[in-house]
């Protein structure tokens, strides 16, 4: 689950910082009411990104490798669902972010997302595979030997699956790149976070927000740009269920 902390939304003027940064934060961040966007919500958001991206910035994106993406966090979806009914029965109950799970609960859902992705088509299994494959370098040190096994098994359906993609290896690692860079944008954006940001490896990307109105310099996309995702609210207003839901629209 991520969560978007309701709040005063003042636009914060100090430097930019690394985008996992404010993501983290916001994360972290403890208030009375929030917004809760499941990971497969967030991953939806991601595909779209996906597929408004310039060719230069990375490599093609067709709508197969946006559906790829899109699915990349699907394994999510039966955690965030029995959440969703613990929160609704409870109301006083503290949501959890993803970024709280743990490792057996992120293992399982970073397995299932890419047996979802797998099952889509071939390259999907690769793309998803390589992605948590290196997402589970960057974790806890004290968690990352205890992924040695699931980087093992993953090289190896990696193996299998080569031969039933067409990419040729550049062209892979430029779509793995896309893939991340889409998802902690796609956090970024669904966590409400209002600090200045950058993003990017090799080309260094500053977002800034006023409102709803974010600015990319330099621009990724092929033109300007409405964006939506969906939300929860928590606790859930009493007898007006109609309010208990929202759609975050986003012009970047």
């Amino acid at each position: 689950m991520v969560l978007y902390p309701i709040a005063d939304q003042k636009n914060d003027t100090s430097p930019p910082v690394p985008i996992w940064n404010a993501v983290e934060e916001s994360q972290k961040q403890v208030t009375p009411e929030c917004w809760l966007v499941t990971q497969p919500a967030h991953a939806n958001l991601a595909g779209e990104l996906a597929s408004a991206l310039r060719e230069d910035f990375f490599a093609p994106i067709d709508e197969t490798v946006s559906r790829c993406i899109a699915l990349h966090d699907a394994g999510w979806s039966m955690a965030d669902a029995e959440q969703i009914h613990s929160l609704r029965s409870n109301p006083k109950l503290q949501p959890r972010s993803f970024v709280d799970a743990s490792f057996e609960e992120a293992l399982q859902a970073w397995t299932r997302s890419i047996e979802t992705a797998e099952k889509f088509e071939p390259v999907g299994g690769y793309l998803v595979s390589s992605h948590f494959a290196q997402l589970s370098q960057r974790v806890d040190p004290q968690s990352k030997a205890r992924f040695e096994a699931f980087r093992k098994q993953e090289t190896v359906r990696r193996q299998c699956l080569r031969s039933m993609v067409q990419q040729d290896e550049k062209t892979l690692e430029l779509l793995i790149d896309a893939l991340q860079f889409c998802d902690v944008l796609s956090l970024y954006l669904c966590c409400g976070s209002t600090r200045s940001v950058e993003i990017g490896r090799q080309r260094k990307i500053l977002v800034t927000r006023k409102g709803e109105e974010y600015k990319l310099q330099p621009s990724p996309f092929k033109g300007a740009c409405q964006f939506s995702f969906s939300a929860l609210r928590h606790p859930a207003p009493t007898g007006n269920k109609r309010h208990s839901g929202a759609t975050f629209y986003l012009n970047l």
